[in-house]
This record gives structure tokens, sequence and C-alpha cells, in this order.
């Protein structure tokens, strides 16, 4: 019987550590201390003018928008704000809609392009926009089962946004929905 005990006690122990290593699945920029997604991508054949253009058409087409945050031409930048909902538990029932803002800058260079994405902000829908704060803060005060389902849907709608960004700067197509 205390073999049962010990066997369930490190069952225990290491599934809150493989819990606790899930919590820390954000990537943050060392000197901000800001969550940020980044890469840069090469792409030889094209100039720095064609991925700028390229990355201006996507952002209108992704984001439904010909509106951008910043329009750098001389310097090939553009920024544009973006958000998308992901759902928390709480009181280990209930789902709460929550709003993640973010910031994207892509820069184009002879050959490559840049994408950053971060100034993360997060609030409850239910709550309203006058309650958001920046998603360092909201995560350092969630608790570790909604840190589980942040670390598994914030990379996965960042995953989609940059797989979409990359198959259009690499072949200048937009995704056709009806496309089988």
């Amino acid at each position: 019987m205390m073999n049962v005990k010990k066997v369930i006690l490190a069952a225990s122990v290491i599934l809150a550590s493989v819990c606790f290593a899930q919590a820390q699945n954000l990537p943050i920029d060392a000197e901000t201390k800001k969550v940020l997604y980044q890469e840069t991508v090469e792409i030889d054949s094209l100039t720095k003018d064609v991925l700028a253009e390229r990355a201006k058409i996507w952002m209108t087409q992704f984001y439904k928008s010909d509106k951008l945050d910043m329009n750098d031409v001389a310097n090939s930048r553009i920024m544009k704000e973006g958000y998308f909902i992901i759902k928390l538990t709480y009181d280990y029932k209930y789902k709460s809609e929550n709003n993640v803002s973010y910031m994207i800058t892509i820069a184009s260079k002879e050959g490559k392009y840049r994408y950053s994405i971060t100034d993360f902000k997060f609030y409850n829908i239910k709550s309203g926009p006058k309650t958001v704060v920046p998603l360092e803060t909201a995560y350092a005060k969630m608790n570790t089962q909604n840190k589980g389902e942040a670390n598994t849907q914030i990379p996965k709608e960042i995953a989609t946004l940059v797989e979409d960004l990359k198959k259009f700067m690499s072949t200048g197509l937009i995704k056709n929905k009806d496309d089988w």
C-alpha cells in the first residue's frame, strides 16, 4: 500500500512540474519583458519593394481593412493592430471570452522581411475594453488552468496568422476559401 502512495505522489509531482513548465510558454523578450513573436524570413529572389508591397496587400486582406496604423514607405515598414478571442475557464466550468489585441510590424529589406508581433493587450469582453491591461499583467494574475489555456490558444492563433503571412509573402497569392 505504501508503494502505491509513493507512485501516486511521484506522478502528482511530475504532473505539477509539467503543468508549471507549460505555464512558461509565451515567448518573452529579454529586453522589454513583453511577449514577442518575431522572425526574419529570407526570400532571396524578391526585392525590398516587392516584399513591402506584398506585406501591405497581405495586411489589407488578412485584416479586411486598408487602414494601416503606420506606413513608413521610406523604411519599408508597416504596422497594424489586430486581435483575436480566447476562451478561459472560470469557476471550473464556465467559459469567458477574452479579447487579445496586438501590434504587428512587417519590415522589408532586400531578400528578406521581418515580422514582429508585440504590445499584447488583454480584457474580458463582458467587462469591456475599459478594463484592458497588458497581456503580461493579465497572465501574471491568471490561475494555472487559465495560463495553460492561454498557452495553448495564443500560440495557436499566432501560428495561424504567421502561416498565412508566410504563404502570401512567398507566393503573392491570396488563399481562396473555396479552393479545394
